[in-house]
């Protein structure tokens, strides 16, 4: 596996990554809400032991959230590899990841198991495919609570049947400029899939980068959640294009313009808040994808994840202030790009 920050994809890097994450929970065991510690922190052993024996070709850590570093902890938060309500299963909590992360498997969250891959790209399939291989072994050597009628058993309704999520990654600044995604977030709603911002606060998304995903698992096969998700996004992509190319023939100096000034001041910052930082980033990011500016997307990718504030100091393996993590970012973002 291949982690999709470093790897090209084959549309114009509209999309950055795809995730496949399945629900799962062991018929012996009450679910994670009712399972007292010592049986939690067994369970996380267990399936660490079987993941152990069944990836040979991995290189995988456990980590166990009553155990290790709270910045280690919060900074795979930080890059979507667990979730904010793992926290609070502190006590009978763990996770792995491999070498490359992507692959991680949250153990004792809203579920026994909540096992995700990632690939780069719209490529939905080869996600699908190494989370199935897994699921596998895991199943295997374990017993997972399953129902003929209702599929996999997990404490979310919405989850139930598969247990499967599928979700795509992308990058759609001018659909965003144009108000469409108001129109796109209606229209997938009605087909039972969501859209909603990577980075946002509150109502507000900045940075232009949006998730989208399947809400339904039950009655409908995986490979038919990944097919539909991925001709839906083909649409959006189309659309993120064609409002592109308005933009670029109404207002090309003006786009050239917002494109290059936004490097400049990535290049040149003393200071930068991580939110500016996601805006200008979306900028450049348009600006190569349109080949307006020549630049290393991986470079962007890579300024994605590492100019996150507990990304940051555990880098440099010191805790900041506010201005210090304002300083310090802005000089990694020199030091990548130039």
């Amino acid at each position: 596996m291949n982690n999709w920050i470093h790897k090209s994809n084959n549309d114009n890097d509209i999309v950055l990554s795809s995730k496949i994450k399945l629900s799962r929970n062991f018929k012996d065991l009450p679910f994670p809400n009712k399972l007292n510690y010592i049986k939690g922190r067994e369970n996380g052993k267990n399936i660490y032991n079987v993941l152990i024996n069944e990836l040979n070709d991995e290189k995988i850590t456990l980590y166990e959230m009553w155990n290790s570093n709270e910045n280690i902890n919060k900074e795979y938060e930080e890059k979507n590899l667990i979730s904010k309500e793992l926290f609070k299963n502190a006590d009978k909590a763990s996770f792995v990841v491999n070498e490359d992360e992507t692959l991680s498997i949250m153990i004792n969250e809203e579920d026994h198991i909540k096992l995700q891959c990632i690939t780069a790209g719209l490529n939905l399939e080869d996600a699908l495919k190494n989370a199935i291989i897994i699921d596998d072994k895991i199943e295997k050597n374990l017993n997972y609570a399953f129902d003929e009628k209702l599929g996999y058993l997990t404490t979310k309704l919405e989850n139930l049947g598969t247990g499967m999520k599928a979700s795509v990654v992308i990058h759609l600044p001018a659909l965003k400029m144009s108000d469409e995604i108001k129109n796109i977030s209606k229209h997938l709603d009605q087909v039972g899939m969501n859209i909603k911002g990577v980075h946002s606060e509150g109502t507000e998304v900045y940075g232009n980068i949006y998730e989208i995903f399947n809400k339904v698992s039950l009655g409908i096969t995986e490979e038919d959640i990944t097919s539909q998700l991925k001709s839906m996004v083909l649409n959006i992509i189309s659309e993120e294009k064609k409002f592109r190319e308005i933009l670029l023939s109404k207002c090309k100096y003006e786009l050239e313009d917002k494109v290059y000034r936004a490097y400049g001041i990535l290049k040149s910052a003393v200071l930068l808040e991580f939110k500016e930082t996601i805006n200008l980033l979306s900028d450049v990011r348009l600006g190569a994808e349109l080949s307006l500016i020549d630049i290393d997307k991986n470079k962007l990718n890579e300024l994605l994840v590492v100019t996150k504030n507990l990304s940051l100091q555990n880098r440099l393996e010191k805790s900041l202030d506010a201005k210090q993590i304002k300083f310090e970012r802005a000089k990694l973002v020199k030091e990548i790009l130039i």
